[in-house]
C-alpha cells in the first residue's frame, strides 16, 4: 500500500518509480510468455526406407525454443497405426533436421513414427503428426502388366508434400533405376514390362518429394519376378485355296492375338496320323496372313487339309492354338447315262457364325469361271445338268459365312463330259389326217444326238393322258422321220394329240418333244335353208401357230383345188350356201387345211389336213299348177334340187297333144311362147323324166294353167 500522506516524497520519487515498474512489467510479461508457449515437436515430413531395418526421417527445421531449454528429441515407432509406440531413438542436438533409425524389426508392412521434444528437463511436447513409410506392393496382372500399389505417408497429405509420386524401375543387370512416370494416385500399371523381360527379377521404388523439408520420401525397394503370360490364341478367320491351277497354295488369315507380348505365329497342319506339325513361322505381332506352298507341304488339290495357328511370345512361350479350319476339297463324278456331273465337297467348319451358303462356280474348256448355282449351308452336293459332250468342266466351291464378310474357296476339280449327246430339239413338223382311219406324223429331230429311238405317244382325251403308240428307230442320216398312225385311228370321229420321247443309249428317256401335235377334227351338218355348216377344232401346235384355214368342197368325191373359203385363225366355222347348186348331186363333201404361221425358229411352212366329211340335203321336187308370163312367176319349170342332168327331159303339150316346149337342161323352163309367139291362156299338159341318185328313171305328168 502506498502512503499518500508523504506527498513530497512521492512527488520526488515518481520518475524513478516509473522506471522500476516498467522493468517489473517487462520481466513479468516475458515470464508469462515463456510459461504459455512450450516447445513443439519437429514437423516430420518425409520418410525414406533405407533397407529392411533402417529408415531416415526428415523435417524442415528445429522447432522454436520459446525461451525453453532444449533437452532432446524423442522418436517413437510402431508397426501399427494404432500402436503401441515405443521410443527407438533420442537426439540431443537441437538443430538436427534428419535422422537415420536402424536395427528396426523386419516387417512386410508400413512403419509408423512420430517425434516428441523434451525441454526444461522434464517437460514433453505434444507428439508430431504420425508419418507412415511407403510400403510398395507389386503383382503381375492377368494382362501381363506389373501392377504397383502403395500407401500415402499421411492422410490428408501434408501441405508441403508434392502432388505426384515418381515411379522407378530397375531390371537386372542394369545398375540403376529408370524413372517410368509421375502419378498423382498411389498406384501404377507397368504396361511395357513384357519386352524384353522374360522371367527376370524387377525392382521398383516410389519417391515423393516435400517442398519444405527438401528431402524425399522413398518406398521400400520391391522386387518381383516377371512371368511372361502365355499368349492368347488368335482367331483363325479363313483357310482358302489360292493360286492358279494346277499348282495351288493355301492362304490363312487370322485376327492378331490380344496378348501384348507376341513375337509371331506358328502355323500347324495336321499330318496323315492326325498330329499337328508346324509348317510355318510368321514373325511379327501384327502379322495376320500366311501362304503355304508345296514347299511347306501344302497340296490342297489332293485332299482337304487342316490348319490352325498359335501365337508365341518373346520368351519363347507358345499359346493355345486356334480352332481347326479345313480347306474345301471338291470332287466330281460323271453319271454317263444320266448325262450329269455330281459335285461333292466337305463342309467348312469353325466360323463363329457358321456357313451362310455355298457357291458353285464352273469353267468350260478353261474359260473364266462363272456362277453355276448357290446352295444352302447344309448342302454338300450339286448335280450339273445339260452337259455338252466332250467339254472339260472345272469346278470350285466358295463358302461364305453367315455374316457375308468371310469366304473360303476350294481347290478345283475337273472332268470331261463324255456323255450321250442330248437332243437339242425334237419337233413335230406336222400331224395330218390321211384317211378315215389314218394320220401321218413328221418329226424333225437332232441327228447329232446319241439317241437310239423315239417313242410316239398318243392321247385320245385331248392330252390328259398318253399311251405308247409306236417306236421309231433313230436315223442319223435323215432329219425328218415319218410315221403313219393306223392303230385304231378313227380320225372321222375325233382329234388325236401326239407327243414324242427320245431315249438315249442307256435306254433312258432324256428329251420330250418340244411341241405336241393335235389333228384337226371336222364336223358338217346340212340345214333346211339350203346351207351346210362346217366346224372344226384348231390345229396344235406349231411355232408361229396357225395363220389361216382353207375350206375345200367336193362333189361326188371329187374336190376342187380351189378352196371354197379362207378363214382367218380364230374362227372355226364356215356356212356354205348351196341354194344355187341344184344342178348338182345332193351330197357335198368337205375338208379343212390349216396353214402354219411364221416360224422364226425352224422357218418351216407346213400345213395339216382334217378328216373329210360329206353331207346330203333333202331332195325336193315341185311343179307349179299355174304361171303368168307377165306376172311374178314368168317361167314354168320344176322347183327341185339335186336333179341328175343325165337323161333329163322336160316337155309341154296342148290339150290336143301338140308338143309346144321341150328341154334337157334342168335350169331351163317354158316362158309361155310357142314358136316365139305368146301362147293363149289355157290349160297345158307337162311331162318330166329324170334319173335319181340311184340312177332310177322317174316320170312326172300333170297340168298347168297359163294366165294372161
Amino acid at each position: 500500500m502506498f502512503n499518500f500522506k508523504k506527498n513530497y516524497y512521492l512527488c520526488w520519487s515518481i520518475p524513478k518509480m516509473k522506471r522500476i515498474f516498467s522493468l517489473l512489467f517487462i520481466l513479468l510479461l516475458f515470464g508469462l510468455q515463456a510459461i504459455a508457449q512450450p516447445m513443439a515437436a519437429p514437423s516430420v515430413r518425409t520418410i525414406r526406407v533405407i533397407d529392411d531395418t533402417s529408415v531416415e526421417l526428415c523435417w524442415p527445421s528445429a522447432p522454436p525454443l520459446n525461451g525453453n531449454t532444449f533437452d532432446e528429441y524423442q522418436i517413437f515407432y510402431s508397426n501399427s497405426p494404432n500402436g503401441p509406440f515405443n521410443m527407438v531413438q533420442t537426439i540431443n542436438v537441437y538443430l538436427t533436421t534428419s535422422t537415420t533409425i536402424t536395427s528396426l524389426p523386419v516387417v512386410n508392412t508400413s512403419r509408423y513414427f512420430y517425434l516428441v521434444t523434451r525441454f526444461n528437463s522434464n517437460q514433453l511436447s505434444t507428439h508430431s503428426d504420425t508419418i507412415q513409410s511407403i510400403n510398395l506392393n507389386v503383382i503381375q496382372g492377368a494382362n501381363g502388366h506389373m501392377e504397383l500399389s502403395w500407401n500415402p505417408i499421411h492422410t490428408p497429405a501434408f501441405p508441403s508434400t508434392e502432388g505426384t509420386y515418381r515411379v522407378y524401375r530397375r531390371i537386372l543387370p542394369a545398375p540403376g533405376y529408370t524413372q517410368l512416370g509421375n502419378v498423382s494416385t498411389p498406384n501404377y500399371s507397368d504396361s511395357l514390362i513384357y519386352f524384353p523381360v522374360c522371367n527376370e527379377t524387377i525392382y521398383y521404388r516410389i519417391d515423393l518429394g516435400d517442398q519444405a523439408a527438401g528431402c524425399l520420401s522413398v518406398s521400400n525397394e520391391k522386387e518381383s519376378t516377371f512371368v511372361n503370360t502365355i499368349p492368347d490364341a488368335p482367331t483363325l478367320k479363313t483357310v482358302t485355296v489360292t493360286g492358279a491351277a494346277p499348282l495351288q497354295d493355301v492362304t490363312l488369315t487370322w485376327d492378331i492375338s490380344p496378348s501384348p507380348d507376341v513375337k509371331g505365329y506358328y502355323v500347324y497342319q495336321l499330318n496323315n496320323t492326325g498330329s499337328p506339325v508346324q509348317v510355318a513361322d510368321v514373325p511379327g505381332r501384327l502379322s495376320i496372313t500366311a501362304t503355304l506352298t508345296s514347299l511347306e507341304g501344302s497340296f490342297p488339290n489332293t485332299l482337304s487339309e487342316t490348319y490352325r495357328v498359335a501365337a508365341y511370345d518373346s520368351c519363347g512361350n507358345t499359346g493355345s492354338p486356334s480352332l481347326f479350319h479345313h480347306t474345301i476339297f471338291p470332287k466330281s463324278k460323271l453319271e454317263t447315262c444320266d448325262g450329269t456331273i455330281e459335285i461333292s465337297w466337305n463342309k467348312y467348319t469353325n466360323w463363329p457364325q457358321g456357313v451362310g451358303a455355298y457357291e458353285i462356280y464352273v469353267s468350260q474348256n478353261a474359260s473364266p469361271y462363272s456362277l453355276l448355282a448357290t446352295v444352302g449351308p447344309n448342302d454338300t452336293t450339286y448335280t450339273h445338268l445339260s452337259l455338252i459332250q466332250g467339254t472339260l468342266y472345272t469346278y470350285k466351291i466358295k463358302a461364305i459365312d453367315a455374316s457375308g464378310f468371310l469366304f473360303s474357296e476350294s481347290s478345283y476339280t475337273e472332268i470331261i463330259a463324255d456323255v450321250p449327246v442330248r437332243p437339242a430339239f425334237l419337233y413335230f413338223k406336222y400331224a395330218t389326217v390321211t384317211g378315215i382311219r389314218s394320220a401321218e406324223l413328221m418329226l424333225y429331230h437332232d441327228t447329232t444326238a446319241d439317241i437310239t429311238e423315239y417313242v410316239i405317244m398318243r392321247s385320245e382325251n385331248l392330252g390328259d393322258t398318253f399311251d405308247t403308240l409306236a417306236t421309231i428307230p433313230f436315223d442319223p442320216n435323215n432329219a425328218f422321220l415319218v410315221y403313219e398312225d393306223t392303230t385304231n385311228c378313227l380320225t372321222y370321229k375325233k382329234s388325236y394329240v401326239y407327243r414324242a420321247v427320245a431315249f438315249n443309249l442307256c435306254g433312258q428317256p432324256v428329251y420330250n418333244s418340244d411341241n405336241i401335235a393335235k389333228t384337226i377334227f371336222l364336223r358338217a351338218a346340212s340345214e333346211l335353208d339350203m346351207e351346210n355348216t362346217i366346224s372344226w377344232s384348231d390345229y396344235e401346235n406349231w411355232n408361229g401357230n396357225v395363220r389361216s384355214y382353207k375350206v375345200f368342197r367336193g362333189f361326188q368325191g371329187v374336190f376342187s383345188d380351189i378352196p371354197a373359203a379362207t378363214i382367218p385363225y380364230g374362227s372355226n366355222t364356215y356356212y356354205d350356201d348351196i341354194a344355187n347348186r341344184i344342178s348338182k348331186d345332193g351330197e357335198y363333201c368337205y375338208y379343212v387345211q390349216a396353214y402354219q404361221g411364221l416360224d422364226t425358229i425352224n422357218f418351216f411352212a407346213d400345213s395339216s389336213r382334217s378328216n373329210k366329211i360329206c353331207v346330203k340335203q333333202m331332195k325336193t321336187f315341185y311343179m307349179p299348177n299355174a304361171f303368168q308370163p307377165d306376172g311374178v312367176n314368168k317361167i314354168f319349170k320344176p322347183a327341185s334340187t339335186f336333179l341328175n342332168t343325165n337323161n333329163y327331159l322336160f316337155q309341154i303339150f296342148t290339150k290336143w297333144g301338140e308338143r309346144v316346149f321341150e328341154t334337157t337342161e334342168p335350169t331351163t323352163g317354158w316362158d309361155g311362147t310357142i314358136n316365139g309367139n305368146e301362147a293363149r291362156m289355157d290349160v297345158y299338159i307337162y311331162r318330166i323324166t329324170f334319173q335319181n341318185e340311184n340312177f332310177e328313171t322317174k316320170e312326172y305328168r300333170g297340168t298347168v294353167t297359163l294366165l294372161r
